[in-house]
């Protein structure tokens, strides 16, 4: 059987599975009566891809195609099960398992054939998914004045020796590598002799790295200028940052006199979920509340002010 023929098979079995399941769901629950008023419609809110209609009005409009999950370049787009009633087949995001990332031309919208994601809408910036609301300010690495990479090196670094350090080795590593100082790229280069810099030599450093090097790593990023600033990592990874969708604001900590940073969510926030996805506190620190608008003067909860 050829390669054209299998996806056509595959998007056959999608459509038949989510035509069958949408059928069971709606008979199951016209079976049980008036007790199935509460499956029909949950009451959970879910974070709908870019320009997604008002909740109503979008599952009224969703045919469950799955053209913007086919669509998706990160492939962050998620099908809602049966626990979902009438939602079920429609799409929405985990942001913990994979934010959105807000694509050029947001290919999702353009698959959209019903408009259920508003056509009218082609940048990020318009996407109003959600906002991102501080959820942890005992826990946010600003706040604390932590650095993101140092704080996820040593967590890194008392794990046991797997794969998953591995991985999350090279992932800070690339991350490092995005903020070096000119000064520290010299010695990046002649520690490992690098005729060039370039985050392109991270395979070739770690396909040879040694325990030592990895002592020398530790200590080098914990005296790098970078070790000296704190988190602001929400802000770093957001794909609109340039709309100034958080803010650091200086604070006093009333307890011992020192100056913290508090990140402030402002209106241009639409709530993608790549602030809580890349967050590395083990709680994430900062969340999406899905269908959420700032539009008044940001809250206290939002503010941090009367927060201790």
């Amino acid at each position: 059987m050829t390669k054209t023929n299998n996806d056509e098979k595959k998007n056959i079995s999608r459509r038949s599975f989510l035509k069958g399941s949408t059928l069971i769901a709606t008979g199951a629950a016209i079976g049980l009566g008036t007790a199935s008023a509460k499956f029909l419609k949950s009451d959970r809110k879910l974070l709908r891809p870019p320009g997604a209609l008002d909740e109503d009005m979008f599952l009224a409009s969703c045919i469950k195609c799955g053209q913007c999950l086919q669509v998706c370049p990160p492939q962050v787009v998620i099908l809602a099960d049966i626990r979902q009633g009438f939602g079920i087949g429609t799409p929405y995001v985990i942001p913990q398992e994979g934010a959105c990332i807000l694509c050029a031309g947001l290919p999702c919208v353009l698959a959209c054939p019903t408009g259920a994601l508003d056509h009218h809408i082609s940048l990020g910036k318009d996407a109003e998914m959600g906002l991102a609301v501080i959820t942890g300010s005992d826990t946010c690495l600003s706040v604390q004045g932590q650095n993101d990479l140092v704080y996820r090196l040593n967590n890194v670094l008392g794990m046991s020796l797997s794969s998953a350090k591995h991985a999350k080795i090279k992932e800070i590593l690339l991350s490092f590598l995005k903020r070096l100082s000119e000064d520290e790229k010299k010695t990046w280069k002649s520690h490992f002799a690098l005729s060039e810099f370039s985050e392109k030599n991270v395979d070739t450093i770690f396909s040879k790295i040694t325990t030592d090097d990895l002592d020398w790593f530790a200590n080098f990023v914990k005296s790098s200028s970078q070790a000296k600033k704190s988190c602001q990592i929400c802000l770093d990874e957001c794909p609109i940052k340039e709309e100034g969708t958080i803010r650091f604001i200086a604070k006093n900590n009333t307890a011992d006199g020192q100056q913290y940073l508090w990140p402030s969510v402002t209106k241009t926030c639409v709530g993608c979920g790549v602030c809580e996805e890349k967050c590395p506190t083990p709680l994430r620190s900062i969340t999406i509340t899905p269908r959420l608008r700032l539009i008044e003067k940001p809250t206290a909860h939002q503010t941090g002010e009367g927060q201790s």
